[in-house]
């Protein structure tokens, strides 16, 4: 398979940053930003955690979309047709740095994991608040409302009518980019949430190519209670009881994921693809109906 310009650029970005991620994970310290560490393809199993328990419920609705932060971003490249099968599963005992500090943090074992698959990449160190053209304004009380200082060409800032939180959507496509300026969009391809368990599997047949596989949370009262705080408290700008809250809500969760890759026969590898694809765009569907 020959790779575009940018899916080149982007796995070799990501090659390297895996190297620094990897240094940051060792000492504990976690990136607030996208940051794709070592491919699922290479390391299928490992442990990490999510911040919060509602970041996928979240990215579901289209209007406030999602914080990034409360997701955890991977990757993994397909040079053949190939099934893909992985578990995600919540685990006790999962200690990290949270971003900016020096104090390790227990993660929570009760995560109510959630997926999504999309096929191609953001730019790494991708965030919510950096700007790209086209891109709408944030609520004022989300973290990223407040414009760069010193300001960044296009930056778009706040809204007051908006009320958008993120710029993650969970069951749609989305663009991210980062300070350097790169940007890209990624397609939505399939997902899943376990809103009363701590595990949930998924099983693809995908083409050749580079995707992410994005794992947050699907927990409904974590989310609105995460929403209410963060509205209140404009994402901790404002000191007190909310802004407390608010930092209670996104404790880590920590998970397990296990991921394998096989080959498969070319027809094979079609036909699944458009059987399975059909059925989860239905489910998608049904969870973006659900959640307006």
């Amino acid at each position: 398979m020959k790779l575009s310009k940018f899916a080149v650029s982007s796995l070799r970005a990501a090659v390297t940053l895996s190297v620094f991620g990897s240094l940051m994970l060792a000492g504990g310290q976690a990136s607030a930003h996208v940051v794709y560490t070592s491919p699922l393809n290479e390391v299928g199993n490992q442990d990490n955690y999510v911040s919060s328990n509602a970041g996928w419920l979240g990215g579901l609705n289209p209007t406030t979309q999602m914080d990034s932060h409360n997701n955890r971003f991977f990757y993994f490249e397909l040079t053949q047709a190939s099934k893909i099968d992985f578990t995600i599963s919540a685990i006790d005992g999962y200690v990290y740095v949270p971003f900016g500090s020096t104090t390790p943090v227990t993660a929570l074992g009760d995560l109510n994991p959630g997926y999504s698959l999309f096929a191609g990449l953001i730019p790494n160190i991708s965030h919510d608040g950096s700007p790209y053209p086209g891109q709408t304004p944030f609520a004022p009380w989300s973290l990223f409302a407040v414009p760069h200082n010193p300001p960044v060409p296009g930056e778009v800032g706040s809204d007051p009518n908006s009320t958008k939180w993120g710029e993650y959507r969970a069951n749609a496509d989305f663009t991210m980019s980062n300070d350097a300026g790169d940007v890209a969009t990624v397609t939505y391809l399939a997902g899943n949430g376990n809103p009363n368990g701590n595990s949930i599997s998924g099983h693809y047949v995908l083409n050749p190519g580079l995707y992410n596989l994005v794992v947050g949370g699907d927990n409904q009262s974590s989310l609105d209670s995460l929403y209410a705080n963060a509205v209140a408290s404009h994402s901790c700008a404002i000191a007190g009881p909310a802004c407390d809250a608010y930092a209670a809500d996104r404790i880590g969760r920590g998970f397990n994921i296990q991921f394998a890759a096989s080959p498969v026969p070319v027809p094979a590898a079609v036909y699944l693809f458009g059987t399975g694809l059909v059925g989860l765009v239905g489910m998608a569907r049904r969870r973006m109906k659900a959640s307006v």
